[in-house]
């Protein structure tokens, strides 16, 4: 098996405070929450399931915020997130979009899907 670099995109900004608000909103409003990704994900902390397949995972994962997008030359797909994108040659590739992110029920729709394609 080929080592791939893959990168996820929250579309949502890192840090405690953006943290605690976009926590809120799941709970509050999850209609309305933007980023189907940390929905899927995390709970109040990383999903055991999801952390135990990142952990366990034989290629590279990297997971970005909303404002890093810039800092990796991704800025063009910041009206695409959550996104999770291939690396190949030191190019990206879509490999989930944006639709097929916010239609993932759960970590395991996205597990499965990962497991489908690499």
């Amino acid at each position: 098996m080929t080592k791939k670099k893959l990168i996820f995109v929250y579309n949502a900004k890192g840090g405690k405070w953006n943290y605690i608000l976009d926590t809120a909103h799941k709970y509050v409003s999850p209609s309305t929450y933007e980023c189907n990704l940390c929905q899927i994900t995390h709970d109040l902390k990383i999903r055991k399931s999801w952390k135990n397949y990142v952990d366990k995972s034989p290629h590279e994962l990297i997971f970005l915020h909303l404002e890093e997008l810039e800092d990796f030359g991704l800025d063009k797909y910041k009206d695409q997130l959550p996104i999770c994108l291939e690396e190949i040659d030191g190019k990206y590739e879509v490999l989930i979009s944006k639709l097929e992110m916010n239609n993932y029920k759960n970590e395991f729709d996205l597990i499965n899907s990962l497991e489908e394609r690499l």
